[in-house]
């Protein structure tokens, strides 16, 4: 419709109409008013749609900085974890040796009462036998 237009604009002076304002019939100017207003709409639509791809585009990267932030979290507590186990592991085996110091300490123990029972109870006869 805008071709027809501009077509009739461009043929009016080469038929020797020269006038400023130019007549055109109502029910083409009612279709040349309709096309231009479905032409301004769609151009409205296309820069609603624009921005809302890019708000969208915004919200995805938005989205993705998230993802990223809780997977490195997840990646740090599973460091966590990891070390957690460790200082268990650690702690478990001086345990074990703090364990087997602990038995051998008590037999030592055992051991030196009996020798020194044993050292008291000589001593004690030979005083008591001189």
């Amino acid at each position: 419709m805008h071709k027809t237009l501009i077509l009739i604009l461009f043929l009016l002076p080469a038929f020797g109409i020269s006038q400023d304002t130019v007549k055109i019939p109502v029910p083409i100017a009612r279709q040349i008013v309709k096309d231009l207003t479905i032409c301004d709409s769609a151009k409205a639509i296309l820069e609603l749609v624009t921005k809302q791809i890019i708000l969208t585009e915004d919200k995805v990267v938005l989205k993705d900085s998230i993802i990223t932030k809780y997977e490195q979290k997840c990646s740090m507590y599973d460091t966590m974890l990891i070390n957690e186990k460790q200082k268990f592991t650690v702690q478990g085996d001086w345990l074990k040796t703090i364990r087997k110091e602990n038995k051998s300490l008590k037999v030592k123990l055992v051991y030196t009462k009996i020798t020194l029972s044993t050292i008291i109870g000589v001593i004690s006869y030979l005083f008591i036998t001189k």
